[in-house]
């Protein structure tokens, strides 16, 4: 361990308001909600589409310099073809064991009915919100996010997601940035489970 050695880790809930503050802490998903978000889901819209595929680690490791604690967390990579072409391809990144914020999309956030992501939620309702990093573009002043919602129609597994970034470009004057979006364009995108 990084912090100790011996005393055992105390089990948290993952959807806790006390998430992140309890040294070597196990923040684990007690109730199985990132469950719900394990598989692969593809959006398509002509011979434009996007596939997802979202696995969950347990006891995941997050160190920095105010933080010590084990976490359970989704990690995602994905393919997008936009009108027949393939812009990226990042799958093949699920099969290695990286740390957690090295996979495209990745987090833990739950998200529940009285957080400003879910004011129309029911009481039972969940999203994740997980972070993204494109490996093809950087963009000075974005941060990207990915919200996803359980969006089912009858036995037809699906989700929402809305893709944004909660801040703004930071651009030099005179100067054009080299992108402006990301390989995927941010938007509201509803994917179907196909495995």
């Amino acid at each position: 361990m990084w912090w100790g050695c011996g005393a055992q880790s105390p089990v948290k809930s993952l959807y806790d308001d006390e998430y992140g503050n309890i040294k070597g802490a196990y923040y684990k998903d007690i109730y199985n909600d990132l469950d719900n978000y394990v598989g692969t889901w593809k959006y398509s819209n002509g011979s434009t589409s996007l596939t997802i595929s979202l696995q969950k680690k347990l006891r995941q490791a997050y160190v920095d310099d105010a933080y010590n604690f084990y976490e359970d967390v989704l990690v995602g990579e994905y393919v997008y073809i936009e009108n027949g072409i393939v812009k990226a391809n990042t799958l093949s990144k699920l099969n290695l064991n990286l740390e957690t914020n090295k996979y495209s999309i990745f987090g833990s956030n739950i998200i529940g009915p009285h957080s400003q992501y879910c004011l129309n939620c029911e009481s039972n309702d969940r999203k994740v919100l997980l972070g993204y990093v494109d490996q093809n573009r950087i963009i000075p002043g974005y941060e990207p996010e990915m919200i996803f919602q359980r969006a089912d129609e009858g036995a037809v597994k699906k989700l929402k997601l809305k893709f944004r970034t909660i801040s703004g470009l930071i651009t030099e004057v005179g100067v054009e940035p080299e992108f402006t979006e990301y390989t995927i364009p941010f938007g509201e995108y509803v994917l179907t489970k196909v495995n």
